[in-house]
This record gives C-alpha cells, sequence and structure tokens, in this order.
C-alpha cells in the first residue's frame, strides 16, 4: 500500500503529505479505513507519525478501484490534520467534503449520488470524470 499513498500523494495531493504509517486493522466489517494523527511516537528521536488503517476483511468484498478509494478517503483525513481545520473525531465536515470533491471523490452518507456531503459514517463514490478515476 505504500506504493498506493505515494502515488496517490503525488498525483492528486501535489506531493504535500507528510510520510505516515500504513497498517492492517481488523476493526469489524462496517469499517474499511481510518485515519489517526499523531498516533505514532518514536520516544528516542522525539518524532511522532500519522497512522492509516484498512481493514483486510473488507478486501474481498471490495474491487480494487474501492480499496484504493478508501486509502484516499484517509489521506484526505491525513490532509486535514495537517493543513485544514478537522472536526471531532470521526465527523467528516464541509472542508472535508470540498476536499473529497477535488481529487474526485464525491461525498455521500450513502455512497451514492444524493446522500449528504458531511457527517458522522460518510462513504463516497467516484466522480467518473475526476482526479481520482483519471489518475
Amino acid at each position: 500500500m505504500i506504493w498506493a499513498y505515494d502515488f496517490f500523494n503525488q498525483h492528486l495531493f501535489e506531493g504535500r503529505l507528510p510520510p505516515c504509517l500504513m497498517t492492517m486493522q481488523r476493526q469489524g466489517n462496517n469499517t474499511a479505513g481510518y485515519f489517526a494523527g499523531h498516533s505514532w511516537k518514536n520516544a528516542r528521536r522525539d518524532q511522532v507519525t500519522d497512522e492509516i488503517a484498512l481493514n483486510p476483511d473488507c478486501f474481498p468484498a471490495q474491487s480494487t478501484a474501492e480499496v484504493l478509494q478508501t486509502l484516499v478517503h484517509e489521506m484526505v483525513h491525513l490532509e486535514q490534520h495537517h493543513f485544514g481545520r478537522p472536526s471531532r473525531s470521526g465527523y467528516h465536515n464541509k472542508e472535508w467534503a470540498q476536499w473529497m470533491r477535488r481529487v474526485g471523490l464525491i461525498p455521500s452518507s450513502t455512497g451514492l449520488p444524493g446522500g449528504k456531503e458531511t457527517g458522522q459514517a460518510m462513504s463516497e463514490y467516484i466522480d467518473p470524470g475526476g482526479p481520482f478515476y483519471q489518475v
């Protein structure tokens, strides 16, 4: 997944995202991934890093595009953590929704057109003419 992170960082985020720790975590079948800012600390170097976790239990039911879509969803959380105004844990605010649209993913509470663009448990769908689809 590191290659995918690096690829999307260059092509969708202009290379501005910092490195992060990528993990695979089983969080039940309802959570495809999550972002945790400054969740890992190296005490000897006084450094912290962010984590993006993907749930491998979800992979069999998802296409490759859907797995990568989840990665980019979490990368937008990472971007907002460093360069924006993230809201409370788990909530997806208007800024996040705008940034998702910028990378070619349309936020939707249902995962389909017509869903709410902000809220607690959010999904998204691919904009067929957007940057995510094109890369």
